[in-house]
């Protein structure tokens, strides 16, 4: 399964997302965006962020569950997404620094020859996840990992993202409307392959962050078709998983 695949049909989302260039201080006429990111003190409990599709009922809904570590050697986010199954497919682990938060660790969880979940690890070439001081003129922001699937010989996959804030909104939230901020979202997918040579399909979309909450709504452009999930509701971890079990009921 390449990336190319994956970032199509789990829209490789959310806290996939990242951003680079930080800049290292907060001079006159930057915006500082730090509390438009998600509640670090807040999820030290965890909690589930489910994002539902918007005007497709084709789609199911893509569940990420968000959990802070504040530690003595750093304070880290992490983000696991599911869907139905609540098998994990996608995990991330982040770390706050002064002026942004840095990826650790990305992993998919893929289906091998046998339908059995394999963890690929991607290589973090550039690491910024979110920068906490934009302004116009700040520029693109960068975000590259690689994946090697050893199931596919010679197949080395890229995922290049370009971020660009492009200025403030509103989005409301469960009925409450909150301060925002949007970026821009351009996306490379570099897919090398010894045997079928490289294709390098390209997207665009946007993502929008509200203060005190993170990232509420995302988008992509898919060719001429487009996806978009909004978030739709938070709760903790048991509630999903009673969803799940709820669900296996009316299956078996």
């Amino acid at each position: 399964m390449s990336i190319k695949n994956f970032t199509e049909h789990r829209l490789f989302p959310a806290l996939a997302c990242a951003l680079v260039l930080f800049l290292g201080c907060n001079p006159s006429g930057q915006k500082d965006i730090r509390d438009y990111y998600f509640p670090l003190k807040k999820l030290t409990e965890g909690e589930v962020y489910e994002y539902r599709p918007i005007g497709q009922d084709s789609l199911s809904p893509a569940y990420w569950y968000y959990r802070s570590f504040l530690q003595d050697e750093g304070i880290y986010l992490t983000g696991t997404y599911y869907e139905y199954d609540l098998n994990p497919l996608q995990l991330v682990r982040e770390e706050l620094v002064s002026n942004g938060m840095l990826l650790q660790d990305l992993f998919l969880y893929v289906p091998d020859s046998t339908g059995r979940q394999k963890r690929i690890a991607a290589e973090v070439l550039v690491g910024n996840v979110f920068p906490f001081s934009v302004s116009d003129s700040s520029g693109i922001f960068l975000y590259k990992v690689r994946f090697d699937f050893p199931n596919e010989t010679g197949n080395t996959t890229t995922l290049i993202k370009n971020r660009r804030y492009v200025g403030d909104t509103t989005y409301t939230v469960q009925g409450n409307s909150y301060d925002a901020v949007r970026f821009e979202v351009r996306e490379l997918v570099e897919d090398n392959s010894v045997t079928e040579g490289s294709i390098e399909p390209r997207f665009d979309g946007e993502e929008i962050y509200a203060k005190g909450i993170g990232l509420v709504y995302y988008r992509k452009n898919l060719g001429a078709q487009s996806i978009a999930y909004e978030l739709a509701d938070r709760y903790p971890m048991e509630q999903l998983e009673q969803k799940a079990a709820e669900r296996l009921k009316t299956t078996d």
